[in-house]
């Protein structure tokens, strides 16, 4: 299933919006620093975008990953890789 850059940002603010009510977010926007997520909401966000777009993430994956954009860039790493 290969999706665009554009594409996987749409559907990553819409999992945001629809489990953690974010709004408005882009890829510059910084997970911790701007949307201060706590760990409970951390680990819904990441089982979410695991049940949205059909992927696993591996223990290790989150190192690096700060921004929206880094979300993005792993969630396309990981649909390359399906």
């Amino acid at each position: 299933m290969a999706m665009d850059r554009a594409s996987i940002l749409q559907d990553v603010q819409q999992v945001l919006e629809e489990h953690l009510t974010i709004k408005d977010v882009a890829e510059t926007t910084h997970l911790f620093r701007d949307l201060e997520l706590d760990s409970i909401q951390q680990l819904t966000f990441v089982v979410e975008l695991e049940n949205h777009f059909k992927i696993c993430f591996d223990e290790g994956d989150e190192s690096g990953i700060q921004t929206i954009g880094d979300v993005v860039e792993a969630v396309s790493q990981r649909l390359g890789e399906a």
